[in-house]
């Protein structure tokens, strides 16, 4: 597959060779082999050669010169949507606060910002980032975006803590690494990386850890001798777990592609939900050019039904999230001009064979009460909570 992918260019093939010798420490200081989550965070988080870490934003405009394009980028109403919703968690918790996770260009906070604004309502933005190429870009758009910005808008460097308000995240549980566990032959294994003949390659070793799959599925492949590899995502639910402790009251969305732990996990999804892009191409070779393309995996979203400090309180496709927040009315008020191609983008967003099902949002909240029959304007309709 390799000699189909798109090529780097020589300096981002030069950062590769740095980091694979940085890798390739890691593996001799582990006795030879480096687990993948390990692997997967050296290559994404590295400081300055780290796909996220570089000096190099894998983000632009429209991504048309990077390697993926998120929901921002596509539509300006897609942030409305979310201001929306934030609009509500104000009116509950009475703290007019946003904390933004990872804010890819600054798109989506500028989005939520102008359409605050609209609406007469001033908060406190803030992002947490430790990517410094991304902060100073998420600075540039802000400012361009909004020139007088009534909102304070700052950047964290860890999260705070007794935060009230609303926190969100796009596309920031996809990036965080993953453990590869597999059964082949009734022999369950972990997968992780070695370095032979001057490059990286896969080695599994025999594990203990098992697939947090339904049990009949579980002996089924075991017995059948079948070939089987998919992801364990600790780090997600360590990640959810500690926005339960920095959190006094509000609401936490994470909007992500995912499926409930039924889908993730189904006997015909043999090979995992691993991914890499490279220049708007999807494979799954992450030992490709290492640090030079993303490397991503699906959110098992009933790994996350009940994480410390946090009740769910809704989940539901991103149609139906932006639907509810009003996405349709939205698209009414647009100078007749703008409609077509709004709406264009829209459908994207919306549509089942796009973005519309693959993503979905998920909602917990903190020291805000929620009747038996309350719950946020995004999961109104098409709530799917029961179904994790």
């Amino acid at each position: 597959m390799a000699s189909t992918l798109p090529q780097p260019s020589a300096t981002q093939i030069a950062r590769s060779t740095q980091l694979v010798e940085h890798i390739r420490s890691l593996i001799d200081a582990r006795g030879g082999w480096l687990p993948f989550d390990d692997y997967m965070n050296a290559a994404l988080y590295t400081p300055n050669l780290g796909y996220y870490s570089n000096d190099a934003s894998p983000f632009s405009a429209f991504a048309a010169t990077g390697d993926f394009i998120t929901a921002p980028l596509l539509s300006p109403l897609f942030g409305a949507c979310l201001a929306e919703q934030a609009l509500e968690v104000f009116e509950r918790t009475g703290a007019f606060h946003v904390l933004e996770i990872g804010a890819g260009t600054g798109r989506l906070a500028a989005d939520i910002l102008a359409h605050l604004s609209a609406c007469g309502v001033t908060v406190h933005y803030d992002i947490l980032e430790l990517s410094g190429t991304l902060r100073a870009q998420q600075q540039a758009t802000i400012a361009d975006a909004l020139p007088d910005s009534p909102h304070q808008v700052q950047w964290l460097d860890a999260l705070p803590t007794d935060y009230e308000g609303l926190i969100i995240g796009n596309e920031v549980l996809d990036a965080m690494p993953v453990k590869l566990i597999g059964v082949n032959d009734g022999v369950w294994f972990e997968r992780g990386v070695v370095f032979e003949k001057d490059q990286l390659v896969y080695v599994d070793r025999p594990t203990d850890t098992r697939l947090p799959m339904p049990s009949d599925w579980m002996h089924a492949l075991e017995n059948s001798g079948a070939s089987y590899l998919s992801e364990t995502q600790g780090q997600q639910m360590a990640f959810i777990n500690s926005l339960g402790a920095c959190l006094h009251k509000g609401v936490v969305l994470m909007l992500d592609y995912g499926f409930p732990a039924h889908e993730f996990y189904h006997p015909q999804r043999n090979t995992g939900t691993l991914m890499c892009h490279i220049q708007h191409v999807a494979h799954d070779d992450a030992l490709y050019h290492t640090g030079v393309q993303d490397i991503t995996a699906h959110v098992n979203f009933s790994a996350l039904k009940q994480p410390k400090g946090l009740t769910a309180i809704g989940y539901t496709n991103q149609a139906n999230f932006l639907i509810n927040n009003g996405l349709l009315d939205l698209l009414t008020q647009l100078p007749p001009e703008e409609t077509r191609a709004a709406a264009n983008r829209a459908h994207k967003l919306m549509s089942e064979a796009e973005m519309g099902e693959l993503f979905k949002v998920m909602a917990w909240a903190k020291g805000v009460d929620f009747a038996e029959d309350d719950v946020l304007q995004g999961f109104v309709r098409g709530d799917r909570l029961d179904t994790l």
